[in-house]
């Protein structure tokens, strides 16, 4: 049991789940301690909130009056914190068994999906915290509009990004499960879509609550099984549903229709029709807390996206942005969101594949993926904690871009060379996004930061 007079040690916290965990813990009044290889910002912000914090891995830093040792699934066994651990008897907890634990004590959302599950908990916790109802929350992504990505506050509801990445997440159980989309990705956990939906399946069947985004054909077989839940769309008959979408290059607009009565017109600080459903969801379970929906949808109209989903860093002539998409209805959903708002702009992506399973599996599925891009720029894959695998390389997806769109495609495998790149091609009136879970945000950071110099030539990419 996680008490409030545990004493905790987080190996790897100063990764973003990890160390918002760790905040929260520090809040309730937990003597905390962590590790990690390398300095950053999420360190520093525990170190000054009372944290005892390493840089690097030893065995001296798990103390004999440490009660538990809590890990993330990418520590692997022979880590030498955990090891010591064991060797002294102290329990090694799972993140998501302590995050589980964490969230009985709460009455507690759950928003899970293959991806959007950031930008709705952020929009959820917004809404929360606008209408003063002073949520409690652990998001996946540093939130400017929230001051940060994790709080303890003292409402009754606690709000949860879950990760369903290592298969865990069916420990948790919350009160309300919300599930924004089902598709295909960490293969190194599942092995196929039917896996995953399966695992959300029984995710959702935990929960007394449910919301679920059904105009994704996975989702909308779910449902099929919760005729209680709340369904959300855009295009499907459900009961919450958004109409007359209009885009407005950074805003959207629409209509709020629940079940069937157009209740309001909501004005989202967010492009895209994949934002669109996120906002759904988000307000699908403010409803089940008890939250009117004209009040939600006001509240909404002072969302701001979290660090690194559609972030502008750039807007001069030349638009640049930077977008965590890593998967290719990711990224097709981002582009159709730009060339909605930026109708006569000339799109110039820049791709680093993330992970090498990844890549290996849907190869075939970016080349379309990217087909509403003038030009594309892809780099190396980035490993995260991958071997390389043989044979498998970004050339791939490169040839997938050149057979199904219409895109000039330039294979440029080193960051540093695509910044230099991009310095010589761009022309005014440019839109450049960079898309990757990885560290490709470096380029388009960097680039901005040449932009605001104001010196650049104007050639064309070709």
């Amino acid at each position: 049991m996680i008490n409030t007079s545990t004493r905790l040690h987080f190996v790897g916290m100063g990764g973003i789940g990890m160390s918002g965990l760790a905040s929260v813990c520090l809040a309730r009044g937990n003597e905390i301690s962590g590790s990690d290889l390398r300095e950053n910002r999420q360190l520093e912000s525990l170190r000054q909130a009372g944290a005892a914090v390493f840089v690097g891995h030893h065995e001296q830093h798990v103390g004999s009056d440490v009660d538990r040792v809590i890990v993330s699934s990418a520590i692997p066994e022979d880590n030498v914190e955990v090891r010591a651990a064991r060797e002294r008897r102290i329990p090694v907890v799972q993140r998501v068994d302590a995050l589980a634990e964490l969230l009985r004590g709460y009455r507690s959302v759950g928003i899970a999906g293959t991806h959007g599950k950031t930008t709705t908990t952020a929009m959820l916790a917004t809404i929360q915290q606008e209408l003063e109802r002073s949520p409690s929350y652990l998001i996946g992504a540093h939130c400017p509009g929230l001051g940060g990505n994790a709080c303890l506050d003292s409402g009754e509801w606690f709000l949860a990004e879950i990760d369903e990445s290592d298969g865990l997440f069916l420990a948790v159980e919350p009160d309300i499960a919300v599930v924004t989309n089902v598709g295909l990705d960490h293969l190194q956990t599942y092995r196929n879509v039917e896996e995953i939906r399966n695992a959300f399946h029984r995710y959702v069947s935990r929960a007394d609550h449910a919301v679920l985004a059904v105009d994704n054909p996975y989702v909308e077989e779910i449902s099929r099984s919760f005729p209680n839940a709340l369904t959300v769309a855009i295009h499907r008959d459900a009961d919450i549903r958004a109409e007359n979408l209009r885009f407005e290059r950074f805003d959207t607009v629409f209509d709020l229709v629940v079940f069937g009565e157009r209740i309001t017109r909501v004005t989202l600080p967010a492009p895209g029709e994949h934002n669109v459903e996120n906002a759904l969801c988000a307000l699908g379970a403010a409803r089940w807390t008890g939250i009117d929906l004209k009040d939600a949808a006001r509240a909404l109209s002072r969302f701001v996206l979290p660090h690194r989903r559609f972030e502008v860093l750039e807007e001069n002539g030349v638009t640049v942005v930077d977008d965590y998409a890593h998967l290719p209805e990711e990224i097709e959903a981002t582009l159709g969101a730009i060339r909605s708002g930026w109708r006569d702009r000339r799109i110039v992506a820049v791709f680093q594949p993330h992970r090498y399973s990844r890549t290996r599996a849907l190869s075939a599925q970016f080349g379309s993926a990217f087909s509403l891009a003038d030009a594309v720029i892809v780099t190396s894959i980035y490993p995260a904690c991958e071997r390389p695998v043989p044979g498998v390389s970004s050339r791939t997806i490169v040839e997938a871009i050149e057979r199904k769109t219409r895109a000039a495609v330039h294979p440029i495998p080193d960051k540093e060379n695509a910044i230099e790149f991009l310095k010589t091609k761009i022309v005014p009136g440019d839109f450049i996004v960079s898309f990757g879970a990885g560290d490709i945000w470096t380029v388009t950071e960097e680039l901005a930061h040449f932009l605001e110099e104001g010196q650049f030539c104007s050639l064309a990419l070709s």
